[in-house]
């Protein structure tokens, strides 16, 4: 990526180009606050620095929400009481002593019991809490990759094999050639909805392996609320992805 500057009323903003096989110019900001511009190839450097003159207020409503918000989506110390995030919901920690680790979700706490020896080593506490969400995380998204691929099976679309990842920047990927879906770890911690948008998206690229009108229009016949969703994805968890 190229880094560019522009001055944008009195004020000197920094921002990141990737040129693309595009039509259109695209713009993101990042959780780190970072801009990224996606252009053509052959597009002039001058339209980019408009387009950003033109979303600036846009741009900066997206820079404040991450600054202000992100970093109270989760607690990552593991210390009791403070907040994880489990299928859309908030849970506090009780960490608790016994014979055998076990993590239990009941209405308002996740309880994460682990040997007495290791009450007080957080990175055992954390390594097993992760090690249990992979598990928990694989096991609901391939009920639900079953339940959308049933009612798409009549257009040739096969069971895929379903991977969790930790992802920086996507909520899912579809590797089509592979038979294979990638999903982010943290999307078990969306809503059940938004899952189901996530898994009938990716499950769409192996009829549609672009982004196009058919592409949507396709997964509108399964879900008519899918815009509903992925604003939901891109403004109440975005900081988790």
């Amino acid at each position: 990526m190229e880094q560019e500057t522009v001055e944008v009323n009195g004020e000197k903003i920094v921002f990141f180009v990737q040129r693309k096989k595009i039509k259109n110019i695209n713009l993101k900001v990042n959780v780190d606050g970072k801009i990224i511009i996606s252009m053509p190839m052959k597009m002039k450097l001058d339209r980019a620095k408009e387009f950003i003159k033109l979303k600036i207020n846009w741009i900066k409503k997206h820079q404040d929400f991450y600054k202000n918000n992100v970093v109270l989506k989760e607690s990552a110390s593991f210390e009791e009481g403070e907040i994880l995030y489990l299928l859309g919901k908030q849970y506090r920690i009780k960490l608790l002593k016994g014979k055998t680790n076990n993590i239990t979700v009941n209405e308002e706490f996740l309880e994460i019991q682990v040997k007495n020896q290791y009450i007080e080593n957080k990175e055992y506490i954390k390594q097993y809490y992760n090690n249990w969400l992979r598990q928990y995380t694989l096991e609901i998204i391939e009920k639900i990759v079953k339940e959308y691929q049933e009612k798409l099976k009549e257009y040739n679309i096969v069971m895929p094999k379903v991977e969790i990842r930790q992802m920086k920047s996507r909520w899912g990927s579809c590797y089509f050639l592979r038979n294979k879906i990638v999903f982010s770890l943290n999307l078990i911690k969306t809503p059940i909805s938004c899952i189901e948008y996530v898994v009938l998206h990716e499950l769409s690229h192996f009829r549609y392996h672009n982004h196009s009108k058919d592409f949507y229009n396709f997964i509108s016949i399964f879900m008519p609320d899918w815009k509903e969703r992925r604003k939901i994805l891109n403004e109440e968890f975005v900081g988790l992805v």
